[in-house]
């Protein structure tokens, strides 16, 4: 009988169908390894600010060493060797403001090293006090450049990121301050400005692996450059391609307009107002007695008279702001910014107001340090960097460079003033009536802070600008000019976000 042949069996692999859950986790995989890249270019940006607060401190040890190898100084030339770190840098700023749109972030930020490298080569070879000064004067374009890295910070980072990676760059200043303090108690200042010189030359090497910001490579048009950036800062080609075709949309918009509409983009209220609100913030924080403390503090720990050796007392607030910096950079993701800042003018003020006092009445000198180091750390957690934060998130993209450079060249006025008139101010009203007034005024800008800062925790930097915006509904700050507003099919608008935070509205294809 035909009996039929049985098949032989083939074994296969099962069919595992591929969900959107097993995407999801590619998805966070290559997110996280893009948040991981977006911190480290953040973190080489940044790290120009720890030849800031080299530039900031280097004065405070350099004029005790060099008052006593030259007793014949006078109090007027002591005060320009501190005041002349400072003149230079609204220079410095405004040069800063008009190269930093039309070279980019990435390079200018590696063009630092140049006034930076020479600044301190000529302040450990020189022989003279002229060009001890001139040494100081160069150094000062340092400072005042320096502050493109909260743009380039802004641009390529997140709403959610944006606030602590920003704060990263007031941290490595005190970082850099804490450093050129503890070098000047223990070795001279020749050396102490050679080893400035020797890390100068971090940023320019760290700026070398990381990318141009892809909104500035966008706006020259150089898209295939602005893809590889973006791509690179978010590891998700989705996503890189989306925030810059919505930002090329808004870029093409823009090219139309004419010169005069251009130079009215200055005249905007989403320009005037953040520029006059930031212009008071520091004015409060300069009269607050912050960069006093910062520029004199061996000195003035001396004129205050505290028990402890005045070199041992500036490493403590240099270790104490090092501390309270990344103390500030952790409470920022989490309090609103108005608050921080409030808060911390009212905690500084009444610790100045309190060694205000036990100066009046003779109290023990470890309590006066101790408020002394009070305002300092309470300044860490709000009044000091928040300014210079929101300088690079208040102003439109399309003149952020320019405006923040003006912003800043103007905050170094007030601080050179502030550093230079401070002799003569504890000349006229003593110490002690220093002490009071820095306390007062902090009291001052808390209330201010309080009632007329804006807020731009957790926003994009559109809806930043828009607060000052009187045509919220058609105008877009971003790009400086009014437009239609795009709709779907159905005539809802379809938003999306790019990067820097701007909201905008794409037709649907």
């Amino acid at each position: 009988m035909y009996r039929r042949r049985p098949q032989r069996a083939v074994h296969t692999q099962p069919i595992v169908p591929i969900t959107s859950g097993m995407y999801s986790d590619i998805d966070k995989y290559f997110d996280s390894i893009g948040v991981s890249l977006t911190v480290l270019a953040a973190l080489a940006a940044q790290s120009i600010n720890i030849s800031v607060g080299f530039c900031q401190g280097f004065s405070a040890v350099l004029l005790p060493q060099y008052t006593h190898e030259h007793p014949t100084i006078s109090f007027e030339q002591s005060s320009w060797i501190a005041s002349l770190g400072v003149i230079s840098n609204p220079i410095g700023a405004l040069l800063g403001g008009m190269m930093v749109d039309a070279v980019g972030r990435r390079l200018l930020l590696q063009s630092i090293v140049l006034p930076n490298l020479v600044g301190w080569l000529v302040i450990a070879f020189s022989e003279t006090y002229i060009f001890l000064c001139i040494g100081r004067f160069i150094t000062g374009f340092t400072i005042g450049m320096s502050t493109v890295s909260y743009i380039y910070v802004a641009e390529i980072t997140t709403p959610e990121k944006r606030g602590v990676l920003s704060a990263l760059g007031p941290g490595l200043v005190s970082t850099g301050i804490f450093i050129v303090y503890s070098l000047g108690a223990f070795i001279h200042w020749r050396k102490v400005a050679a080893i400035c010189a020797g890390v100068s030359l971090l940023t320019p090497f760290l700026m070398y692996f990381v990318p141009e910001s892809p909104l500035w490579l966008a706006s020259k048009g150089q898209m295939k450059e602005a893809y590889n950036a973006m791509f690179w800062l978010r590891q998700n080609n989705s996503t890189a391609q989306q925030e810059l075709m919505e930002f090329t949309k808004d870029r093409k918009a823009g090219e139309t307009m004419t010169f005069s509409q251009k130079m009215s983009l200055f005249k905007r209220r989403s320009v005037v107002k953040p520029f006059a609100l930031l212009i008071i913030f520091f004015i409060f924080q300069e009269m607050s007695g912050i960069y006093v403390i910062l520029y004199y503090a061996v000195d003035f720990f001396k004129s205050v008279g505290t028990s402890v050796n005045e070199f041992t007392a500036s490493i403590i607030v240099g270790g104490v702001r090092v501390f309270m910096g990344a103390v500030g950079a952790c409470l920022i993701n989490s309090f609103r910014r108005k608050t921080l800042a409030a808060t911390s003018g009212l905690l500084l003020g009444i610790a100045m107001l309190g060694a205000a006092v036990c100066d009046s009445l003779n109290g023990p000198p470890l309590v006066k340090l101790a408020c002394v180091l009070l305002h300092v750390s309470f300044s860490m957690v709000g009044f000091l960097q928040l300014p210079w934060i929101m300088s690079g998130e208040l102003y439109p993209q399309d003149i952020r460079g320019v405006m923040s450079g003006a912003t800043s060249c103007c905050a170094y006025v007030l601080i050179f003033f502030n550093i230079k008139t401070y002799p003569q101010l504890e000349n006229l009203v003593t110490s002690n009536g220093t002490l009071y007034l820095f306390g007062g005024c902090a009291l001052l800008g808390a209330a201010y802070c309080y009632f007329f800062l804006p807020e731009t925790k957790g926003k994009t930097l559109t809806e930043i600008m828009k607060q000052f915006d009187e045509e919220k509904k058609e105008f877009d700050p971003e790009v400086g000019y009014t437009k239609e507003k795009a709709s779907s099919s159905d005539g809802k608008p379809v938003q999306r976000r790019h990067s820097a935070g701007a909201a905008v509205s794409l037709d649907k294809n």
